[in-house]
């Protein structure tokens, strides 16, 4: 693809950034986001925005990343396009009132949730899928009826200049794009926004909630983990190095959600390191610098800490290990360590270097070795045929996602919730669940004049009659246990004698209820026969 695709990078002047969040939360102070024929019409531009750009945005993600042109339609070109076309069949849906769970004493007050924007929203994006990160979130942003300002990463400079390009072409009353790196991201950080969501790693992320609380704005944060692979003396060795290995030559692994370490049944260690040179292989047929099918890291600064882990290690490098800084190359690498002290166990790798390490003590060791090395990773990948060891495993962990038997793909159905849990992340997003991290709840009731006489009992001055009738009509539900907390009507023995009643009283009206019904089906059929 050719340098004539691509734009000029240019940061936004520190000095106006001021006017632009001015003018962004004035646009949404107007209420025109509040249509949804507004919101529908924005979303075709943004569409028909990207499809005119496809070649530029894979040309800028080339240049950026070294991306293959596979890679970049199917995580982010077509990817968007797909979130937009997804949100515009929805929107209807998603944002009209909904019924809210109330009793039948609270229904005469018409109670119902109605579906409003959040606000004026701040979206960073990152690095390793500019493309998607950023203009993903936007989509379910806009269709939830905001106006949206995204701060694309620095670090990829051609695709942000791209997106510029592309968001110029909406509304820019209430969207626009600011670029630039710590200066215009800390002034960024200083405004008020109504929600921030923010796409990194965790140091990051603690400075944006730290900035964000100042103003009380809540945030979501998409971070990253230590990932780990468990692969059980039952699993399917040579699948599960397959599918591993796969997440670390995808974008050159610098993927949240890529498998960070393995931890592999001492049994099974043979097969797996079989496993991951026939893999390789098949993956890189041309050789593992071949532009087509693997990528580059994204710069100098993140290939010298990749390769510095390397140098560190105590481990053994079982395939690869082959670098190049002139070309940001990493070969993917596969390296044996025996300690969770080894510097490749230490922290989020985010490149194409997969620990492995060999344990003797089963599915028991390897979960509590899950929880020493990293508590709350972003995604756990169990490998094993056997549906106990795959509840034992999920039953003593904790991630934000999980594919068991496979890697990756439960962050890519774009209709499921993602996100993380502590240390890897609050909140979730993707499809449906993206319009609902940028919509506010809203209860509403409306209470009728007559009624008055009824809520009489509410004020003051208060008497003992007063207290007896609220208690009267707000009587609490007699409990189905007792006070040494045992069930005494859940039972199957009680469920059925009560005819499915949660109490004595509730079991005696169903039968009065179950007699009467008898007693009216007795005189129809009686009737009947004359």
């Amino acid at each position: 693809m050719s340098s004539d695709k691509l734009l000029d990078y240019a940061a936004t002047p520190v000095d106006t950034i001021s006017s632009v969040h001015e003018r962004i939360t004035t646009g949404f102070a107007s209420n025109k986001t509040r249509s949804l024929e507004f919101r529908k019409i924005q979303l075709r531009k943004l569409y028909w925005a990207v499809k005119d750009n496809e070649d530029r945005l894979c040309a800028a993600l080339r240049a950026d990343l070294g991306k293959p042109e596979f890679e970049s339609q199917m995580a982010e070109v077509a990817w968007v396009l797909n979130d937009i076309l997804f949100n515009l069949d929805h929107i209807d849906e998603w944002a009209k009132d909904g019924p809210a769970p109330v009793g039948w004493m609270h229904q005469i007050m018409s109670p119902r949730l109605r579906k409003e924007p959040i606000g004026s929203v701040l979206i960073i994006g990152a690095y390793n899928y500019p493309v998607q990160l950023t203009l993903g979130p936007a989509v379910g942003a806009i269709a939830a009826g905001c106006t949206v300002v995204m701060k694309p990463s620095e670090m990829t400079p051609h695709s942000a200049a791209i997106m510029r390009s592309i968001v110029e072409q909406l509304d820019p009353e209430c969207y626009t794009i600011v670029n630039g790196a710590i200066p215009e991201t800390t002034k960024l950080l200083e405004l008020k926004w109504d929600k921030i969501m923010y796409t990194g790693n965790s140091a990051v992320g603690r400075i944006v909630a730290a900035a964000a609380a100042k103003h009380l704005t809540p945030v979501l944060l998409e971070l990253g983990g230590q990932n780990p692979v468990l692969v059980s003396s039952k699993a399917n060795v040579k699948l599960a190095a397959k599918r591993v290995l796969w997440s670390k030559v995808h974008n050159c692994g610098q993927i949240c959600i890529a498998a960070n370490h393995a931890l592999v049944d001492a049994s099974k260690e043979t097969e797996w390191v079989e496993g991951c040179i026939a893999a390789l292989k098949k993956f890189l047929p041309n050789g593992t610098k071949d532009p087509q099918s693997y990528g580059r890291i994204v710069n100098e600064r993140h290939w010298n800490r990749i390769s510095s882990l390397l140098d560190n290690t105590s481990g053994q490098i079982i395939v690869g290990g082959g670098r190049d800084k002139s070309e940001l190359w990493i070969e993917p690498t596969v390296v044996k360590v025996t300690s969770i002290d080894d510097p490749l166990l230490k922290d989020e790798i985010f490149g194409p270097v997969l620990p492995y390490m060999v344990v003797e003590g089963g599915i028991k060791e390897m979960v509590k070795l899950v929880k020493e090395i990293g508590d709350c990773p972003l995604a756990l990948y169990p490998f094993t045929e056997d549906k106990a060891e795959q509840n034992y495993i999920l039953d003593n962990t904790r991630s934000g996602g999980a594919s068991v038997n496979d890697t990756i793909i439960h962050a890519g159905i774009s209709s499921m919730p993602f996100g993380g849990i502590g240390e890897s992340g609050h909140g979730n997003y993707r499809g449906m669940y993206t319009f609902q991290a940028f919509t506010h709840i809203r209860p509403i009731i409306t209470q009728k004049s007559w009624i008055e006489g009824q809520l009489r009992m509410r004020y003051p001055p208060y008497s003992i009659k007063q207290l007896k009738a609220y208690l009267k009509v707000n009587a609490s539900k007699v409990p189905n246990f007792d006070r040494n907390c045992q069930v005494v009507y859940g039972s199957k023995f009680w469920r059925i004698v009560l005819l499915g009643g949660k109490g004595i009283k509730d079991g005696l009206l169903r039968y009065i209820l179950t007699f009467i019904g008898i007693l009216a089906l007795k005189n129809v059929l009686v009737a009947g026969r004359k």
